[in-house]
């Protein structure tokens, strides 16, 4: 009894011979796949991740219908064989390469439809030229050159598909595909299409546009089938009137060519519902076209058509008539017999009226006038209840505007409005047409002025509230008495030795209010020690050493901490004993100009303050000693000795272009070149190293930081700070 019912249970068990996993993210095939693989025939996997096919997909050894389009799969591997009963493989928007098609895809006997387009092949795979059963061969974007002479093997193809490609001819063996309904060959580089004959008798569809084609053949002519034909971008001048026997036909495409004459034999297109004709160089419409009683669009925008032939009105189904941008200075009155007409666009012409039977077009819904010269409108617009949209200036802002009767002097009542008369928009230059090139270009840019040292990097920007407090510091202006110095700064920065004598020659600027920062002075000195313990060795030769103090050149202090130390020194005095180096020194000769003689005066400005502690203890040259009369420190030992001066430099006056440029060093940013014309000649030189634009300093952040935003400012900048080296 058993046996009955599991055998029952297997014949109810479902058989799923679908599955659509279609777009869902998913990077590996499913397990239900393999599950289902006895049963499986339609497998839906485009629009993943995958990034190849798992070895147990070709199980599904009943799939007929395959498609994993738009996933990033490199290769066709060669158990495709295994999937005999495959009759449609769609492999499009992948990655795959002609080395990724396995030769065993020529195995596949059954496969009507193979879709390989946007893959970069680079080359048809010899492996397609077997399937003899193809109906259907898109090739698309596959970056191909040339068609393989043996493709007249797949003389069961329907549909050939070899769109934007590089193809500039293409096989005489193509003749042989006399099954071919479509072929699509554009945005390619053919110059002639002769191998498409009478042999093609069964097209119905010829897509060639986007081609360099100058002259149609008489044999393309013969495709009495023919439905779709779009020959747009190409450089047609003539169409031979042949034509006239495509009588099937119900869509031609000719646009943006240089056409000046349509022959009198398209007026045979019976069938012919849309017509485009736009960018070309006709002039005049042949009277037959009032033959094509079924057109539905006739786009003639962008020619020089001056008239348009009577007959125009027997196309009784137009809808949609497009004649922008002509030379018409009026139209026929027999326009009002297009009953049918929804859209009538005449912009950018010469019409000095409209005829009165546009009014008996009731089922116009758009009526586009802009640029023409019109005084007024006829009454019987007034009638066009299902007008939607007026368009009288490219100004409008309503589709729709208000009109109101007008009497004119001889008695004739017309719409007016404010926008009338009238003003016609100015000319553009005619559009030239220019056939298609293959010359390439190549676009390169000039970066002589950028630094090939610096490098990115992210600097946070400092809070406005923080630079402006730094301004302060740097210019030595003495903060609210309630706001405590910013500790902060002056402990981030780098210091070398600063001793305690600094402060003696600042002492007689002893403050009364002393007692009111006490507490803050202990804690910057604090800090300014811990800064020179840890700088101190910063001069120490390695392996070696270190000298006396006295033996090496004194270095002057980063200006920040000196500006700070200026700014609060009658502070520091009463910490600091004087030192007697110090002292004003005697000279039995007259003092050399590089010595400085401290004095208990404030500095004028932040330049100024800061040049009087670059200068402090420097070293001594060659002096004579007063007591012993013998020259003492007869020899620099270091060299020549450079000091650096701190300069602000006003640019006042009329800018230019690159009045001078820049560098970024590791240290810093220094003035690389100076425009002999510019307002900064003879103010900054070359090698000025530059400390602050306006308010700005730069010496608290990085040198690409700062060489990033001085390069923004430096056409607009009114203050710069250099320190300039002077030797002495």
């Amino acid at each position: 009894m058993s046996f009955f019912l599991c055998y029952k249970c297997n014949n109810n068990q479902e058989k799923i011979i679908e599955l659509d996993y279609s777009r869902c993210g998913i990077s590996e095939v499913p397990v239900d796949v393999y599950n289902n693989s006895p049963t499986l025939e339609v497998l839906h996997l485009e629009g993943n991740k995958l990034k190849d096919l798992s070895p147990q997909l070709f199980q599904c050894i009943d799939l007929r219908y395959l498609n994993v389009s738009d996933n990033e799969i490199r290769s066709i591997p060669p158990l495709i064989s295994k999937l005999n009963s495959l009759q449609v493989l769609i492999f499009s928007k992948n990655a795959l390469l002609l080395e990724g098609v396995s030769p065993n895809i020529d195995k596949l006997n059954k496969l009507t439809i193979l879709d390989l387009s946007m893959n970069d092949l680079g080359k048809v795979p010899e492996a397609i030229m077997s399937l003899i059963n193809l109906q259907q061969l898109c090739l698309n974007d596959t970056g191909i050159d040339y068609v393989p002479a043996n493709i007249g093997r797949l003389s069961n193809l329907r549909i050939l598909e070899l769109r934007d490609n590089g193809l500039r001819e293409l096989p005489k063996s193509i003749r042989r595909l006399t099954n071919l309904q479509r072929l699509d060959v554009s945005d390619n580089n053919l110059s002639q299409l002769t191998e498409v004959c009478e042999s093609h008798g069964n097209l119905t569809e010829l897509w060639i546009n986007g081609n360099n084609i100058t002259k149609l053949s008489a044999s393309i002519t013969h495709l009495k089938k023919i439905n779709d034909f779009d020959a747009s971008y190409n450089n047609l001048q003539t169409i031979p009137k042949e034509i006239g026997q495509w009588t099937k036909i119900t869509n031609l495409i000719l646009s943006f060519n240089q056409i000046s004459v349509l022959p009198k034999a398209i007026g045979n297109l019976r069938n012919l519902q849309v017509l485009k004709l736009e960018s070309n160089n006709l002039e005049e419409l042949p009277n037959t076209i009032s033959k094509l009683t079924n057109l539905e669009e006739l786009n003639l925008q962008n020619n020089f058509i001056t008239k348009l032939p009577s007959g125009i009105g027997h196309l009784r189904k137009l809808a949609t008539l497009i004649l922008s941008d002509n030379k018409l200075e009026q139209l026929p009155p027999e326009i009002g017999s297009c009953c049918a007409l929804t859209i009538l666009n005449v912009h950018n012409n010469y019409l000095h009226k409209l005829p009165d039977e546009v009014g008996h077009l009731q089922k116009l819904t758009t009526l586009g006038l802009i640029g023409n010269k019109l005084e007024y409108l006829p009454i019987t617009v007034s009638k066009l209840t299902n007008l939607k949209a007026l368009w009288l200036t490219p100004n409008q802002t309503q589709p729709l505007i208000h009109l109101q009767n007008e009497q004119l002097p001889d008695g004739q009542v017309v719409l007016t409005s404010v926008l009338f008369p009238q003003v016609p928009l100015p000319e553009a230059p005619p559009s030239v047409h220019l056939p298609m090139s293959h010359q390439t270009y190549h676009i390169s840019f000039n970066m002589d002025n950028i630094p090939t040292e610096a490098s990115l990097s992210r600097t946070p920007t400092p809070h406005h509230k923080e630079l402006r407090r730094l301004r302060n510091i740097l210019r030595g202006s003495d903060p609210p008495e309630t706001q405590s110095p910013n500790i902060s700064e002056i402990k981030e920065a780098k210091v070398t030795h600063i001793s305690g004598d600094l402060s003696a020659s600042q002492s007689s600027l002893l403050d009364k209010d002393d007692d009111l920062h006490q507490n803050q002075v202990v804690e910057a000195l604090e800090v300014l020690e811990r800064a020179t313990r840890e700088n101190a060795a910063i001069y120490k030769p390695k392996g070696k050493e270190s000298p006396a103090n006295d033996d090496l050149p004194k270095q002057p202090p980063p200006y920040h901490i000196a500006a700070a130390y200026s700014k609060n020194a009658h502070l520091f005095a009463q910490f600091c004993p004087p030192s007697p180096h110090d002292q004003p020194k005697q000279f039995s000769q007259q003092q050399p100009s590089n010595i400085h003689h401290p004095t208990p005066k404030f500095a004028k400005n932040r330049a100024d303050q800061i040049q009087d502690y670059y200068m402090k203890d420097s070293p001594t040259p060659s002096v004579e000693n007063n007591e012993t009369g013998k020259k003492a420190n007869s020899k620099w030992p270091f060299g020549t000795h450079q000091i650096c001066k701190v300069i602000e430099v006003e640019l006042t006056g009329c800018r230019i272009l690159g009045d001078f440029h820049i560098i970024a060093k590791g240290d810093g940013i220094y003035v690389d070149q100076v425009h002999p014309a510019g307002v900064a000649y003879q103010k900054l030189y070359p090698g000025d190293k530059i400390l602050s634009f306006d308010d700005v300093d730069f010496t608290v952040v990085d040198s690409h930081a700062a060489y990033e935003y001085a390069y923004q400012k430096i056409g607009s900048v009114k203050v710069v700070t250099v320190s300039r080296k002077q030797a002495s």
